[in-house]
């Protein structure tokens, strides 16, 4: 009887596994018809027997089949076929084969079976097994290379080197990583012309040619196009393979696109980035497989199994590259050409420690530059407890708007462990110090400049904050970063907490202080310090000021979220500040606000306060909670809330005064000190206690908006977009990471005369902005959509007019969608109706306005004009809430009352148009909340 289809199966996969010889022919023959990966489609079989040409390359394949050992994996290929004829073969001629329990591993996470270029058979055809890991499959370097996006990576020996070429991870969750170095691109040459092609397809004329005849985009602005998307939306191996041999099918013939993912990732290069593999006992750096204070040998490839590593990317390299390639240069010069006043603090370079530092140091020299740094845990699976730590820094002293978005990548932990400080950080110092006392030099405008650079501020939460200084977390005694606040243990429900009663005096924290209690730990009362800091050796960093309180932990989930617990949680029915018997009448309130584009969530139930994110705590603090407890909550605890309210908020605007600054101090420290006698003991918590240190971090280094971690957040969440899978995915950040950096520069030259459509296609990709059609662009003003032109009214025209001082010709193009100045806005005439209000505006002379619509008008001299079209308010905004609270008034003057009545049109340039409101609508009235600011993003 002849055997089953599966025991065929079996015994064909064995018989590749446990011979070097070619099956006999009519073996193969007939195995041909069996397909190895599905034994229920029969009708694919039946094709194989039909198809002389797909047989001929199966045999073929079978003939140059080499087997490992007993425990490999067999894999067959044609080293010699082309990529077209491999391209027509219906499924894989190799199986991957489980030596010890004989499950098939053909489409598992750890290798690839697919054979889609000519290098990756060739590396499947010089096939170099490693020992079998622990799932029993074993490596090949063809797909390491293959996986590993050509990454180099720079190796302590050629033992180290070694080892990462055979590594491969063992467990479910991507404990290693991936990796070939420079010297094996030579081996993996995949045929005669790869090589040859590679290099003839970067020639530069080439890469500015037309991607085929009378196309709009170029060969390099497809390469670039193609590689963002590919970054951004997380494209896998195979996708992108795909997305090219698409391509290259509708793309005529004249078109030098490559075909294959080798060749397409051949023309980039990554920055550098360098591998550390550390001692799991004292979290050494490992030097020749060796721990110098252990004075014990380890064996990498099993460290690189258990997650012992961590990457570092060299900061001064992503520094220069930066300010040659985008243009950061010159936007140092912020530093001098800002508007300053004496009396006020509108950035980082008003602080009192900022200016401090540049009389001692070569900060205050043109191009030098300061960093603020941030370190956080970033889990990455739900199903365990593997996290990232990325360590990245932002340069204070460009704008704004571009400090937020230009974030550098200096180090990357991973691992189910907290990074070890002194190992994890010392890379950074050590390179901090040579920035700081050499600097590095670099060309702007065809000049070779020298910058200093300093570490000079960190922001992170309460948690990593306490391993930094290598002081006790905040449950501990003297647990505070800033002072010697001791605290105390009290009961609170079934267990104790560690609480922080107000206190009138209490010693600062500084900087000599904290190096001495570090220098005489185990001798003495060191006031929480466990032992010295890597950072205290950080060039011109405070170890206490350096570290600064930051708004989002303390403030947004911190303080606030603690007050609504106290609030709504049923296990607080009894007190006298519960309200949560009311929670439908403030949802009710709720869905009345409309808030501006600025503000990315919308408002959601106080139902679901369990999964806010930080922003919702920050927008229900500021706008939403003073006027739906306004009447909710009693009153003595509404008007203490008052006090934290307009404290954050003058913190967080755009210029402080010093008299602001003055009473927001006051205003926090009448809040802390009450909050003892309206809650409790038990609840004064270590968020309420350091909102008395939030006023120094603004008369040192600025408004909170400056340095919070909103941006270093969401950096994180966009480093999470760099991986796909659960293998290798430290390697494949730090790659994708750096890929994108690299086309972001190469944007900068190859998108240079591009066609618009081309250009706002990239920037759409690399930025993430939201794609258009129809954009116009006129002095610094972005239109939307057609637009509609007709010709100017009686009114109309006469208010353009004067507006401008000069005639102007009859006919005008309307808007009702403009961006200036990175804002939004839209005209009450807008088609989509949506829940937001971007509508109401405040000039800069305090009045508000509703937009009626814009306009693009041109003079008799042929000069265009951008124009807002807006109704006056008939009347000035009024205060809506003031409170006393024991001495204290508080008048929250951000949340204001107007009438819904607008007056006769008036023409405004768009530059006069300064803030945006959270509106919340009533009858006969219109309540608007002012933001504090533009700058700051969620």
């Amino acid at each position: 009887m002849e055997p089953s289809r599966k025991r065929r199966k079996l015994h064909y996969r064995r018989y590749l596994c446990d011979y070097n010889e070619p099956l006999p022919r009519t073996t193969r023959y007939r195995m041909a018809k069996i397909d190895p990966l599905d034994d229920d489609d029969e009708s694919s079989h039946s094709d194989w027997s039909e198809d002389d040409q797909v047989s001929n390359n199966k045999e073929a394949s079978l003939d140059y089949h080499t087997s490992s050992d007993s425990d490999a994996t067999g894999a067959t290929v044609d080293s010699e076929q082309s990529h077209d004829e491999h391209a027509n073969c219906d499924g894989v001629v190799g199986a991957s084969m489980d030596s010890e329990n004989g499950h098939d591993v053909e489409n598992s996470d750890e290798e690839e079976g697919s054979l889609n270029d000519e290098p990756e058979q060739q590396a499947l055809y010089d096939h170099t097994t490693s020992e079998s890991d622990s799932t029993g499959v074993s490596l090949d370097i063809g797909h390491i290379v293959e996986d590993c996006d050509e990454a180099e990576v720079s190796l302590d020996d050629e033992h180290e080197q070694q080892s990462l070429d055979d590594y491969t991870n063992s467990g479910s969750e991507g404990l290693g990583f991936e990796h070939h170095s420079s010297s094996h691109t030579d081996d993996y040459d995949g045929g005669d012309d790869t090589t040859s092609d590679s290099e003839q397809m970067v020639n530069d004329d080439m890469m500015r040619s037309p991607l085929y005849q009378g196309a709009l985009v170029t060969l390099g602005q497809t390469i670039l196009l193609l590689m963002a998307f590919a970054v951004i939306v997380g494209l896998t191996q195979d996708g992108l393979q795909t997305l090219l041999q698409i391509l290259s099918l509708i793309l005529p013939q004249d078109s030098h696109l490559p075909a294959t993912k080798y060749l397409f990732k051949k023309l980039f290069k990554t920055g550098k980035y360098d591998f550390h593999v550390y001692c799991p006992k004292c979290c050494c750096v490992l030097e020749n497989n060796a721990c110098k204070r252990c004075h014990q040998d380890f064996d990498k490839n099993e460290l690189m199994k258990n997650g012992n590593f961590f990457f570092t990317l060299p900061l001064i390299d992503q520094l220069k590259h930066s300010l040659e390639t985008s243009n950061l240069g010159e936007s140092l010069n912020y530093r001098k050409t800002r508007p300053t006043n004496p009396d006020t603090i509108s950035d980082i370079m008003d602080g009192k420690l900022y200016k401090q530092m540049c009389k001692d140091s070569n900060l205050k020299k043109d191009y030098s530059f300061s960093l603020t740094f941030n370190s956080d845990g970033v889990p990455i699976f739900k199903s365990s407890s593997f996290s990232i730590w990325p360590l990245l820094c932002h340069i204070n002293e460009l704008p704004p708007n571009i400090r937020k978005k230009t974030m550098f990548l200096t180090g990357l932990w991973f691992g189910p462990k907290k990074p070890s400080i002194s190992t994890f950080f010392r890379p950074f110092i050590n390179e901090m110090k040579t920035l700081s006392s050499v600097g590095f030099e670099w060309c702007s405008n065809a000049k070779i400049v020298k910058s200093y650079v300093y570490a000079i501020i960190c922001s992170c939460d309460s948690v990593a904050r306490a391993m930094l200084q290598n002081i006790k977390q905040f449950n501990g005694k003297f647990g505070c970063n800033w002072c010697l606040h001791p605290g105390e243990r009290v009961e609170k429900g079934k267990g104790h907490v560690q609480v922080y009663p107000f206190h009138e005096e209490v010693t600062e924290r500084s900087h000599t202080d904290m190096i001495k209690y570090q220098r005489n730990v185990g001798t003495g009362e060191n006031f929480g310090v466990k032992g010295p800091t890597p950072l205290s050796s950080l060039p011109f960093f405070d170890i206490v000021s350096g570290f600064i309180v930051d708004s989002m932990h303390c403030i947004d989930l911190g303080v606030m979220r603690q007050l609504s617990t106290l609030w709504f949680d049923s296990s607080f029915h009894k007190e006298p500040w519960y309200i949560g018997t009311r929670a439908n009448e403030i949802d009710r309130k709720i869905e009345q606000f409309q808030p501006p584009s600025n503000i990315t969530r919308m408002p959601r139930s106080i139902l679901t306060r369990a999964y806010w994110k930080a922003s919702e705590w920050r927008a229900f603090l500021l706008f939403y909670a003073p006027i739906v407890l306004k009447s909710v909550l009693p009153r003595r605890f509404f008007e203490h809330f008052l006090l934290l309210c307009q404290a954050v908020y003058a913190l967080q605007t755009t210029c402080i005064t010093q008299l602001e600054l003055f009473y927001a101090s006051q205003h926090l420290n009448e809040f802390v000190l009450n909050f003892e006698t309206l809650y409790g003991r038990p609840h004064m918590t270590y968020n309420v206690h350091i909102l008395l240190h939030l006023s120094d971090s603004v008369r040192n280094w600025g408004p909170l908006w400056c340095y919070s971690a909103y941006s270093f957040e969401g950096c994180n969440g966009f480093l999470l977009k760099l991986y796909n899978g659960t293998q290798s995915v430290p390697l494949q950040i730090v790659t994708s990471f750096l890929l994108l950096k690299e086309v972001e520069s190469m944007g900068k030259v190859l998108m240079q005369n591009a066609h618009p459509r081309v250009q706002q296609l990239f920037d759409t990709v690399v930025d993430g902005f939201n794609a258009t059609k129809h954009v116009r662009r006129v002095n610094g003003t972005v239109f939307f959509g057609h637009g509609c032109s007709r010709a100017l009214d009686l009114y109309e025209k006469d208010a353009v007019e004067q507006f401008l001082e000069n005639p102007v010709k009859d006919q005008a193009i309307f808007y009702h969608k403009a961006v200036y100045n990175s804002q939004i806005f839209l005209s009450i005439n807008y088609r989509r109706k949506l829940k937001r209000d971007n509508t109401l505006v405040r000039r800069s002379d305090g009045s508000v306005c509703q937009i009626v619509g814009f306009a693009k008008v041109e003079s008799h001299t042929g000069c265009e004009h951008a124009l807002c079209l807006v109704r006056k308010c008939v009347s000035k905004p009024r205060l809506f809430l003031q409170g006393y609270f024991g001495e204290s008034r508080c008048q929250i003057k951000h949340v204001m009352s107007i009438s819904s009545e607008f007056a006769e049109l008036t023409v405004l340039d768009l530059s006069q148009l300064s803030d945006k409101f959270v509106v919340y609508r009533q009858e006969n009235s219109c309540l608007v909340c002012l933001l504090p600011n533009s700058l700051e993003r969620d």
